[in-house]
């Protein structure tokens, strides 16, 4: 009860985040808004499953929603359960905005795109769509030493630069992109948002380039993986040069639903061009395997683990100086346990 009267008495406003990525979402926003707002005081950035949300929306002073995405879309083009409860609570919250608010959409979700019609408050959509409002193009992966992500938010003919550094993926440039949004409805402009994101660091497991052992590299994509994720990730491990070899370093991707194996080994067939060597973890990880065989990856190349404690132990040893390690996988694979076991100091 404390906490609603301080806050009918400040009356700051409110930025609440949901759907997945929300975590990198709210950081990116954080560190945007902390240059410009007393956080806590002036503005609240929380979680849209803190149990005042709703509150928070009816009350604020200027509330915004900020939906970065709902689920992935499987091969069997279902919604998982989860995901559908998810998608109704975010609806419910949608319609509990006033006109003065806020929602900041993920145009790129076709799910999320549709809640626009859902409420009466303002709307901005951010993606990569070109009939997105905010949106991100001329997107280059910068190499070795400074390796990082470049590219430009272009909103109504504005255009800036962005530097996302040790950052890369679509999940850290939504991330940003959704801080511009939210930026734009609280009344500051490009440049602001963009110096303010040179403080944006991610977070880990999402991923985050951090030194490794022997001084090596480690492409920290530990969090979770679909198979979309993961096809882009040895996407940018192939992009990325200026290294000595690459290691692919995958775990089972748990809840792909039916197609579980041709979607292993549609990821196994991406490594043969994409890393030197493939550390397979788990049981469905023979399918990364048979996949990267298909395609002409010897053997000899190829380690299989039933748990990743193994792995990591072997990967210990196979480490040399200069390597880029991937490390990708379900988080009920445990793969953050390779990353501190081969992580150069602690994990940030």
């Amino acid at each position: 009860m404390l906490d609603k009267l301080l806050f009918l008495l400040k009356k700051p406003k409110a930025v609440l985040i949901s759907g997945n990525g929300r975590e990198t979402a709210k950081e990116a926003i954080f560190k945007v808004y902390s240059r410009h707002f007393r956080v806590g005081k002036e503005i609240i950035i929380c979680n849209d499953s803190d149990k005042n949300a709703g509150f928070f929306i009816k009350k604020s002073q200027l509330p915004i929603l900020a939906v970065s995405r709902i689920g992935e879309y499987h091969p069997e083009k279902e919604f998982f359960a989860g995901e559908i409860s998810e998608a109704r609570e975010i609806e419910k919250l949608a319609n509990l905005l006033p006109s003065r608010g806020y929602l900041i959409l993920n145009f790129d979700d076709e799910t999320v795109r549709d809640l626009k019609n859902k409420s009466i408050a303002h709307h901005i959509t951010f993606g990569f769509g070109v009939r997105a409002d905010v949106t991100a193009s001329d997107i280059v992966l910068t190499q070795f030493p400074t390796l990082g992500t470049n590219f430009k938010i272009n909103y109504e003919g504005n255009i800036v630069p962005c530097w996302l550094e040790n950052l890369f993926g679509k999940d850290n440039i939504y991330a940003a992109l959704a801080a511009s949004a939210v930026g734009l409805a609280l009344g500051l402009n490009l440049v602001e948002v963009s110096q303010a994101l040179k403080d944006f660091k991610g977070l880990p497991g999402t991923m985050q380039l951090t030194p490794g052992i022997k001084n090596s590299w480690i492409l920290d994509d530990s969090k979770n993986a679909s198979p979309l994720s993961i096809l882009e990730s040895l996407g940018i491990l192939k992009e990325i040069n200026g290294v000595q070899r690459k290691i692919a370093v995958l775990g089972d991707m748990i809840g792909v639903g039916k197609y579980a194996i041709e979607a292993h080994e549609a990821v196994g067939e991406r490594v043969k061009n994409s890393a030197d060597l493939l550390f397979a973890v788990g049981d469905r990880a023979k399918f990364f395997v048979q996949g990267a065989i298909v395609k002409g990856m010897a053997e000899d190349r190829i380690f299989q683990f039933n748990d990743a404690i193994s792995a990591a132990k072997a990967l210990q040893s196979e480490i040399k100086e200069g390597d880029l390690i991937l490390i990708d996988g379900s988080k009920e694979m445990g793969m953050i346990e390779v990353v501190k076991e081969i992580k150069a100091g602690p994990i940030v």
